[in-house]
């Protein structure tokens, strides 16, 4: 199957719908934003440079009609979301699909800053954002009755250490988790999150603390268009909800489950030991989890499903 074959079969469920995506003017953001457009879908487009513009006017060349359109906005400031929230409602009517993909990666070891503008930044950007935006998503579908997508973009990062990246590593973490508390909004509202490989996009190219990772170094950045498949497979399946998909090179997307099996652990010690027998279980899986990650990474398989 090729790569817009394997796109095409979400037609259906993206046709009329209008989606917000965040982090729009690059990356992954930008690429989500096309294909979402290629689908049928109508787009308000985000982002803190204005090159978002040019993405969104390039989308409406493609198809020679205003299904896109545009907003600059620092995610740093929490009325923002709002703002563009309300300016996807006021130009195209209705909201189904909210996607929060800006981030931002640390330059420089947290121990290494000597302030905490650095840190604060990242903690606005990479969650305060996304959670506030989910807030407002939420609110929104409950209150027009309508079924809403919201999906987070995480990585690899908040799914184990990487050394330098404390900043960074601990929001996308704190997404995923996030993410998994969503769980109980569905059917209404399904939450799910994607947690890519480092992908060849901007963010990646141009942090070195990034390019200094020895799995990076090893088998090098992945292709931004995989990415992007699985994140329309985390729009599209509603039999997601509250879950985190990986994804990698050469090897099919993966549910991240492990903290169900952490539940379970602390669940048991909080009883007092009635329950061991599915503590040391527990542990053990969220172990094996853990190991399966890293091994999930280092052994990409050449002839594997493609989402």
């Amino acid at each position: 199957m090729s790569t817009q074959e394997s796109i095409e079969k979400y037609r259906a469920q993206i046709q009329d719908k209008v989606a917000i995506v965040t982090g729009a003017a690059s990356g992954l953001g930008k690429q989500l934003s096309k294909q979402l457009a290629n689908l049928g879908a109508k787009v308000l487009l985000v982002d803190m440079s204005e090159n978002v513009e040019n993405v969104s006017n390039e989308i409406n060349a493609k198809y020679d009609q205003h299904i896109s359109t545009w907003i600059v906005c620092n995610l740093i400031n929490p009325p923002s979301i709002q703002i563009y929230f309300d300016r996807a409602i006021s130009t195209f009517g209705h909201v189904d699909i909210v996607v929060n993909n800006a981030g931002i990666a640390n330059s420089r070891s947290l121990f290494s800053q000597p302030d905490s503008q650095e840190l604060d930044e990242i903690l606005a950007i990479n969650l305060r954002a996304p959670m506030e935006a989910t807030r407002i998503a939420v609110r929104y579908f409950k209150a027009m009755g309508r079924p809403g997508v919201i999906l987070n973009t995480a990585s690899i990062g908040g799914l184990m250490p990487i050394s330098l990246m404390e900043s960074y590593g601990t929001t996308k973490a704190a997404l995923i988790f996030f993410t998994t508390t969503c769980k109980g909004l569905a059917p209404l509202v399904r939450v799910n999150a994607v947690a890519p490989y480092f992908a060849d996009t901007p963010l990646v190219e141009n942090n070195r603390l990034v390019n200094s990772f020895p799995l990076v170094k090893q088998i090098g950045l992945m292709k931004p268009d995989k990415v992007v498949r699985v994140m329309l497979k985390a729009i599209c399946d509603e039999t997601l909800a509250g879950d985190t998909l990986m994804v990698a090179m050469g090897t099919h997307a993966q549910r991240v489950d492990f903290y169900q099996g952490l539940t379970l652990q602390v669940t048991s010690f909080i009883a007092g030991g009635t329950v061991n027998k599915y503590a040391v279980a527990a542990s053990s899986f969220f172990m094996n989890t853990l190991n399966s990650i890293i091994g999930y990474l280092r052994r990409p398989l050449p002839h594997s499903k493609e989402y």
